[in-house]
């Protein structure tokens, strides 16, 4: 009798929480008062689009404080004269999707 597995390799993965909404929702300390609830999660993702200089730097942050064993994951849609406006956040992690 042949044994066949259950589940797939995607499934076996961890799952990345997308906490977009929230980031742009929440204040700043309602924000990190959020990720605490979140400490077990294996990943979390942040998309938005271009607002302003210190979203982008909050963004920043979020990306730089994780928690050990967490991975985090944040973009910006932006265009080529936004990005210019803050490059050390994009010389980081924090990923641009030009717009």
């Amino acid at each position: 009798m042949e044994k066949f597995e259950t589940g797939s390799r995607e499934q076996a993965e961890s799952i990345v929480k997308d906490i977009s909404q929230e980031f742009l929702d929440m204040d700043v300390f309602g924000f990190l008062d959020y990720l605490r609830t979140l400490k077990k999660e294996p990943e979390l993702s942040i998309t938005i689009d271009w607002k302003d200089v210190g979203t982008a730097r909050r963004l920043k942050a979020f990306l730089e404080s994780k928690p050990q064993g967490q991975k985090r994951y944040a973009t910006i849609r932006a265009t080529e004269a936004q990005h210019d406006l803050e490059r050390n956040v994009f010389a980081s992690a924090v990923k641009w999707e030009k717009v």
